[in-house]
């Protein structure tokens, strides 16, 4: 359904996008430390640029990323270097030859795949790709999230001039961005560029019915700032929610 994270958007992403991922993976550290303090590696997927790998690859973890954009894994490589080892898979469509005692997911994967059908695809991926006892945790855009879509953006700087038009339909579950812009490569050439993002609406209770029905245990809603401490009724004003999750031991 996405045309997908092109050359140009990448690299925007990177320099636009970073201060969510950045801030998820302070609190996702804090999480692992807690909940599972013995884990040394970690999955990350859809690592994106690596800007959460990186937080992991600092703390003295073994990291390994996936993600299904060549464009994203260029950067990851460049930003972590020889050590992570990064793959081009899909989210809901992947295998691994290990697993992984802690599994992390950024910045809304489950609302970029095509439907329910596909959440469930990468909830089963990731959990036969975690340990016995492994921890898994990841975010969700909210209804209230999505409707940042109902408006058009322009960010103008030096580096990129960028334009945003999008729509969410909440009746339909389904909403989209169209984003054309150039930004400014490594090199200092000005790459032009235009994609498509859409992203599906992924009720809470129906994520954690998939949770269930796939074999995690003990799940729970969290706030991005305190994933440590269980939701009794997720509020309706965030834009994110991360859902935590545990494989039987």
């Amino acid at each position: 359904m996405n045309e997908g994270y092109v050359e140009g958007f990448a690299q925007a992403y990177d320099r636009f996008w970073h201060p969510y991922p950045n801030k998820s993976a302070k609190a996702l550290l804090k999480l692992v430390r807690s909940a599972a303090p013995q884990a040394r590696r970690v999955l990350d997927v859809g690592c994106g640029t690596g800007i959460v790998a990186e937080h992991f690859l600092q703390a003295g973890f073994g990291v390994t990323g996936i993600d299904r954009s060549p464009a994203m894994l260029a950067l990851a490589r460049a930003r972590l270097g020889d050590g992570p080892a990064l793959y081009e898979a899909d989210a809901a469509d992947f295998t691994m030859d290990e697993q992984f005692p802690v599994v992390v997911s950024t910045y809304d994967i489950p609302n970029h795949l095509d439907d329910l059908d596909r959440v469930a695809a990468y909830l089963g991926c990731v959990y036969r790709a975690t340990a016995p006892g492994g921890l898994f945790a990841f975010d969700i855009a909210t209804v209230e999230g999505l409707r940042g879509m109902n408006k058009v953006q322009i960010r103008d700087t030096e580096e990129a001039i960028l334009l945003f038009r999008g729509a969410l339909n909440e009746a339909a579950g389904l909403g989209f961005y169209r984003i054309s812009g150039v930004v400014q490569a490594a090199d200092g050439r000005y790459d032009r560029f235009e994609t498509t993002m859409t992203n599906i609406v992924v009720p809470v209770d129906r994520v954690l019915s998939l949770m269930a029905d796939t074999g995690w245990v003990d799940s729970y809603v969290a706030s991005p700032d305190d994933l440590l401490t269980p939701l009794p009724e997720p509020p309706e004003d965030l834009p994110h929610l991360y859902l935590v999750g545990h494989k039987q031991a």
